[in-house]
């Protein structure tokens, strides 16, 4: 244990050199994933995502906004991120010390959630309006990590992706001042295109690739490299991040993981709600 925390370097080199780590994973493997929707009552729609004990929870809330000049029969989506003090003893130290000022690693996983809604074309946006040039959905979408252990990115795509199928919205009419009423009726569920799956890779000691870094893994990294695919198997966001170069093999690598992962995940999901159907 000494060891471990005067050279942390050296360390994780003597595992990552035999092609495990000291979790006892090799270096391409993901820890368990598990997704769970509908676990917050006050929500319009939620989620909660797990990646061993990274555990984030997502909530949607609905309310009626105007819509942009550009697109004026497309709702909105905006998406905060944020990690709990208590999710772990390093981020109350931070909390702490900054006086509980927001992360700025959130804004970035903020930012890379809208980016995989966009591109992997998840909904239809114009599903999102009410009338148009009138009034839209803006769905507010707040994403809090309540146990962290490295790779919040991964398990918060997940638990905002399910979040989102997880939805539903209500009927309306319109008066003739324009004021949106909600109707009588059941509320419909957001029509979801094609699902996502994420996995997040770091780079360590320059060369080594680890796959759902933990938070150890994640301080120690000098890159990370994420990768989504979709439910029809299409490859539709690549972000690397840090100065270290990734080899052709190596990412071609990484796409594989990514893939093969996210089948898995996926065939887990289609299994849980056939499952729920019944």
């Amino acid at each position: 244990i000494r060891f471990k925390k005067l050279h942390p370097q050296d360390f994780f080199r003597k595992f990552l050199e035999q092609g495990i780590r000291p979790d006892g994973r090799e270096v391409m493997n993901v820890r368990r994933t598990r997704i769970a929707s509908g676990n917050i009552g006050s929500a319009d729609g939620s989620a909660v995502a797990k990646i061993g004990c990274t555990t984030v929870a997502c909530g949607i809330k609905l309310e009626v906004g105007t819509p942009s000049a550009l697109t004026p029969n497309h709702g909105r989506i905006e998406v905060s991120v944020d990690i709990a003090p208590l999710s772990s003893p390093q981020h109350m130290r931070k909390a702490l010390e900054y006086r509980f000022a927001r992360d700025k690693n959130t804004e970035a996983i903020a930012v890379t959630i809208l980016e995989t809604i966009r591109n992997a074309e998840m909904v239809h946006w114009d599903e999102l309006c009410i009338k148009e040039g009138g009034a839209v959905w803006v769905l507010y979408v707040d994403v809090v990590c309540v146990g962290f252990s490295g790779n919040v990115t991964d398990a918060a795509i997940l638990a905002c992706a399910s979040a989102l199928k997880n939805l539903r919205l209500p009927k309306t009419t319109v008066t003739e001042d324009g004021e949106v009423l909600i109707a009588d009726g059941d509320p419909s569920p957001l029509t979801i295109r094609r699902q996502v799956v994420p996995v997040s890779f770091a780079v360590l000691d320059r060369k080594y690739i680890v796959a759902d870094p933990t938070a150890e893994e994640e301080e120690l990294s000098q890159g990370r490299l994420t990768i989504v695919f979709t439910s029809d198997g299409k490859l539709c966001l690549v972000q690397k991040e840090g100065g270290v170069p990734v080899t052709k093999e190596q990412m071609a690598a990484c796409i594989d993981v990514a893939q093969a992962h996210a089948q898995k995940v996926l065939s887990a999901s289609d299994a849980q709600d056939e499952k729920a159907s019944q």
